[in-house]
Formats: structure tokens, sequence, C-alpha cells
């Protein structure tokens, strides 16, 4: 459920993004660690982007880099490529960027948010999950050397998680519940937002498993 709360969290987000038109917007989880001073060095990575006039629609500020040999953005001092990462500590994403990643319709073939980002920047390394999001046209770089850091890591004292630590779905449960009931009256699972985010017969993309998954132990 952890997971799920978590995307939805992202989501609503980039929704007032959009409605509100916003050109850019930091956004911050809230266990997040900040490197000194994180203003200073925000407001010259910000200023270096818009001298080399990078076409960007997200920057990670705080991730989990996942492979090596990232290169860097020609002539950067504060940027990098980007390639296959974990976690959502702390991003900058633009008005555009928001739109795409609600073009995705990611509601429909959850995944979690960490996973659906990169499948959208077209780095992720499952192609069966990254063909249910056809478009992946998201423009994404990173801060370098990263400004956000967790504020514990999984094992350390206090170390608490929402998402790895939160109730898991038991589909088998779910199958005579309401929800699914709902979904089979209507005739088609497409119908209701939730049908295919919670799985079940017919939903032949979903990936139950990546609601359990546990990231910190990779």
């Amino acid at each position: 459920m952890g997971e799920i709360g978590c995307f939805l969290s992202h989501y609503n987000l980039w929704e007032q993004i959009v409605e509100s038109k916003l050109a850019f917007t930091l956004i911050l989880e809230d266990d997040v660690r900040f490197e000194p001073y994180f203003r200073e060095k925000l407001r010259n990575l910000v200023n270096e982007a818009r001298d080399l006039d990078l076409d960007w629609d997200l920057i990670y500020l705080g991730r989990k880099r996942l492979r090596e040999g990232e290169k860097w953005v020609e002539n950067a001092l504060t940027l990098s490529q980007v390639d296959y990462s974990y976690w959502t500590l702390s991003y900058m994403i633009t008005y555009e960027g928001a739109k795409k990643l609600l073009a995705g319709e990611p509601l429909k073939k959850l995944v979690p948010v960490d996973e659906y980002i990169p499948i959208m920047f077209n780095k992720h390394p499952e192609d069966e999950w990254s063909k249910h999001f056809p478009v992946r046209n998201l423009n994404a770089f990173s801060a370098a050397p990263l400004l956000v850091y967790p504020q514990r890591y999984v094992g350390e004292d206090g170390y608490i998680s929402d998402t790895e630590d939160s109730e898991l779905i038991d589909l088998e449960k779910l199958s005579n519940s309401t929800l699914i009931s709902e979904c089979d009256k209507k005739g088609s699972r497409e119908d209701l937002p939730n049908c295919s985010l919670l799985g079940g017969k017919g939903d032949e993309g979903s990936n139950p498993d990546a609601v359990q998954k546990s990231k910190e132990e990779l």
C-alpha cells in the first residue's frame, strides 16, 4: 500500500503543477538530508541549466544511482546525464515534464514512482514494463554531485519506510471485493482507474511484485 500512496502523492503534485501552469517546481520528500550550502548550490545549478539553454523536463537532486558511466552534460560543472535510478527524494520538474508524466496515464498500469520516471526517460532495463508506456520522451538529468540524501539508510537506528514496511496487497483476498466486482460489472477494467492498479483477472500487464519490491536491498 505504501508504494501506491507514494505514487499518488507525486501524481497529485504533477496535476497541481499543470493546473497552476507552474514553470518549474522543486519537489522534496519528507525524509531528506540537505548537503551543506544547499540553497547556494541549487541556485548555481539552476543558473547553469539556464546558461546552457538545457532542454530539461526533470533534474534529480537526490537519487540512488544504479549504473556507472553517466556522462557530464557538455560544458557543465553541476549537471550530468542520468541513467536508471531509484528514489524520488528530490527533483525539479517543469510544466512540460509534469504534462509528459501525466500523459503516460500511469494509474492504468501502476508501478512504483521511481520505476515509472526512468521508464519515461527511456532508461528502464525491463522492456516488459516499458512497453506499456509507448511515449517515453522525458528529458531527465541529475545534479552532480547530488544535493539531497536520505536522512537514514536501511538498517540504521530510526530507519522507517512507508513503502518497504507497509501492508502488502493480497490479490487473492481482493478477488471478491466490491472494487473487483464493480470492474467486472462494467465489462471493462479500463472503466475504473483503480482496476488495473489493483490487478486481477484479465490484467495481463500488471506486475503485483512491483508493490512489494524491496529496493534498498539491491
